[in-house]
């Protein structure tokens, strides 16, 4: 799938959805090592595997502005535009409150 939100995805805004993240950010996360090893091809369903093992939220951290995790997540969820219903079960979900915080960001597109 590379880096083009899925065909199926309906636009946010009138634009691509993965245009909610600023360009700077996404490139970053493009070239971010955890987008090319663990979030390159992964599926809605393979998705809430890698959410489960998030350890903290944040945006870009450090002095050369890498990504987090969550957010390289939240730009997949925004790329391939998981079903209704698994959001509802990120949210749903109380064992894990990263998992919770990361479905709670996708309802707001």
């Amino acid at each position: 799938m590379a880096n083009r939100t899925d065909t199926d995805a309906k636009s946010i805004h009138g634009t691509n959805p993965q245009n909610l993240v600023e360009k700077i950010t996404r490139n970053k996360i493009y070239a971010s090592v955890y987008w090319k090893k663990d979030c390159f091809g992964l599926s809605a369903e393979t998705l809430v595997d890698k959410a489960v093992e998030l350890k903290y939220v944040g945006g870009m951290i450090g002095e050369p502005q890498k990504p987090t995790e969550f957010i390289c997540l939240l730009l997949k969820m925004l790329q391939i535009q998981p079903d209704k219903e698994i959001i509802i079960e990120f949210i749903k979900n109380d064992d894990y409150k990263y998992v919770r915080l990361l479905g709670g960001f996708a309802t707001l597109q």
